[in-house]
């Protein structure tokens, strides 16, 4: 080793030192003296790009990325971090490359594969000016991630949707098609019924489109009216996508119209299949795409033992099947910490007993980091000092549904996560899905935010998003939660904002006036209702709405029992009343859009700000307020 080796070693350990103490100007200056000495050193390099992204100087750090990849052309993240910078210019293309570079030089890794697939959901095609040979590519792009059961798949159904139907052979079609015509025998119709891409979101991912959902109900009516002379046509031959259907269906709870034809013809078909010793593979999965296979009893008994040589028809069987079983034994393994007696909350569990929400697959595998480089980069750009390290941080998710967001709260390093909720049938989807995952630091408890003063211990972390407005009283929920947490803590809120959800209240007064009810048949009867009420410009909004296409969401959506609605300046004298420090929005779109309006706030963190700019873009928390607060330090 060089005298020059050895000065190199011990300037970059120093340079590292500055830049995790957020020294940068030091850190900078030291990375690059190791370059005047060695021009082609990889890791300074590297990390003097990622300083530059850091403080926002992104030219330099794409310029600074190239040169890594150059020299190490085989090295995923930095074609990975190339990408991230990339898609911060605004250059799509050049983004799209390095992701797919890095996914294709380590498929494993899972930034890589979560960056592509979280850059497929926030990109618009339209941006990118893609040619023919464009969509093949995209097409094999996501191939490859829909085969896996590593990333959410409805975010990128969009995506997906656009890129398969740009196709010449569909895309001159669709825009001709017309529904009033039997579908099943043309031709570019059977073409799209064997696409392994079209079959892989029919498995994996909520179709969120109202065309292709009418477009599947029409496909299914006629299967079904055709049912008896299957064998002597095309229907036969499409048993991959009827089991794909029949998945679908069950993902969304059945919320495709259903005509009393079809009702009759369905209950005719259980009878038919109840007689027969042999199992009909077609009938059973035309079966599932109307009503789930749990629900049938006699025909479920035959299919107890039932193993088919086609994989995709068991997968079926375990969807519709064995998983609602597994969730029901799991109820009996949830300890209650007493009885749930407030009235409100007696409407809300019920609701979520009856429709567990929301309905999810498949998720993002993640990397487990320290909680405070996670919490650094939600709230970013505000940066907070805490002397506590939250080296092993005691978690809450306060209303954790269906375990989605637990998932998240799991990748919290060295994390024991305590998840509470009202519905246990919520709590048993929520514990086989992370018993799928194998995740062993989550404990469920069957519980009301009112009672969770009868628990003995606090927390480092408290997550509590989409429940708080649920509650009667939100602020005495509020007061609870933050009595839990350590003086250290931290709690994430999600809150609905009145400003963003006037087109709910409206379709809610809407659902009042023609009295629908809850149930499915009601849901699906006002769909049905909201769709053709054509000249209804707000109630329309509703069908942009991604929770409009399943049951479950679209009850959470439109029908709750209980719902709150705030405004900032309201969050704002809350967080007053407590004592809190408002620390930030976790939506990083959202805050690159503010800091444009108001470049002053650096931290962005001042709500006067933020309520003129929700005032100048009222749909920008159509979601709900999602932010960071703690108690202030005296």
């Amino acid at each position: 080793m060089t005298t020059d080796d050895v000065n190199v070693d011990k300037i970059f350990s120093l340079a590292i030192k500055n830049h995790k103490e957020n020294n940068f100007v030091e850190a900078e200056k030291l990375y690059k003296k190791i370059l005047k000495i060695n021009s082609s050193h990889f890791n300074s390099i590297f990390y003097l790009a990622s300083l530059s992204a850091q403080t926002k100087n992104y030219s330099e750090a794409k310029n600074l990325y190239e040169k890594a990849v150059a020299i190490q052309p085989n090295n995923f993240s930095a074609h990975n971090n190339l990408g991230a910078i990339s898609l911060q210019l605004g250059d799509h293309r050049a983004a799209l490359i390095s992701f797919q570079n890095a996914t294709e030089i380590n498929p494993n890794d899972t930034n890589a594969k979560n960056n592509l697939a979280v850059f497929l959901r926030s990109t618009d095609l339209r941006q990118m000016n893609l040619k023919n040979k464009d969509h093949s590519y995209l097409k094999s792009l996501l191939l490859i991630l829909f085969r896996r059961n590593d990333i959410n798949h409805t975010d990128i159904f969009n995506f997906a949707k656009f890129v398969l139907f740009s196709e010449k052979k569909y895309n001159q079609y669709f825009d001709k098609i017309n529904l009033s015509i039997p579908l099943l025998k043309n031709s570019i119709i059977q073409d799209l019924l064997s696409e392994e891409l079209f079959l892989l979101i029919l498995q994996k991912s909520i179709v969120e489109d109202l065309f292709l959902e009418e477009t599947l109900t029409k496909i299914r009516c006629e299967i079904l009216l055709n049912i008896d002379s299957s064998k002597e046509n095309t229907i036969f031959n499409n048993l991959k996508f009827v089991i794909s259907l029949s998945q679908q269906c069950f993902f969304n709870e059945y919320v495709f119209f259903q005509t009393k034809k079809e009702i009759d013809v369905v209950n005719k078909l259980i009878q038919t299949v109840e007689k027969k010793e042999k199992i009909n593979e077609m009938e059973i999965a035309i079966l599932g795409s109307y009503l789930p296979l749990h629900s049938l009893k006699n025909i479920l008994k035959k299919l107890a033992n039932y193993k088919s040589k086609n994989i995709l028809f068991n997968d079926l069987i375990s969807m519709q099947i064995n998983e609602p079983a597994k969730e029901k034994n799991l109820i009996n393994s949830i300890k209650s910490l007493n009885e749930i007696s407030d009235k409100v909350s007696l409407k809300v569990k019920e609701q979520y007993e009856q429709n567990p929400f929301p309905r999810w697959r498949y998720t993002y595998s993640q990397v487990e980091l320290p909680f405070l480089t996670k919490l650094d980069y939600q709230i970013k750009p505000n940066k907070i000092a805490i002397k506590n390290k939250f080296e092993r941080p005691k978690v809450l998710v306060a209303g954790c549904g269906t375990g989605r967001h637990v998932c998240i709260a799991k990748d919290y390093l060295n994390s024991e996560i305590l998840a509470i909720d009202l519905s246990l049938s919520s709590l048993a989807y929520a514990k086989r899905k992370t018993d799928e995952l194998c995740f062993k630091n989550i404990e469920y408890l069957h519980a009301d935010i009112l009672s969770l003063h009868k628990l003995t211990k606090k927390f480092d972390v408290i997550e509590c998003a989409g429940v708080l407005h649920h509650m009667k009283d939100p602020i005495k929920g509020l007061k609870i939660l933050l009595n839990l947490l350590e003086p250290h803590g931290v709690i994430k809120l999600g809150l609905y904002s009145e400003k963003a959800r006037k087109h709910i209240v409206h379709a809610r007064e809407f659902i009042k006036k023609n009295k629908f009810n809850s149930s499915p048949e009601g849901i699906r009867d006002c769909r049905r209702s909201i769709i053709n009420k054509k000249e209804d410009k707000i109630l329309k909004e509703i069908i942009n709405r991604t929770d409009f296409y399943t049951i479950s969401s679209a009850r959470d959506l439109i029908f709750h029992v209980q719902e709150h609605r705030f405004n900032l300046p309201q969050i704002s004298k809350i967080i007053k009343d407590f004592d809190l420090e408002f620390l930030g929005f976790a939506n990083e779109k959202i805050k690159n859009k503010y800091s444009k309006q108001f470049p002053e706030d650096k931290k962005n963190i001042l709500l006067e700000n933020w309520d003129k700019f929700e005032n100048l873009e009222p749909k920008t928390f159509i979601g709900m307020y999602n932010f960071w607060v703690r108690k202030k330090v005296h």
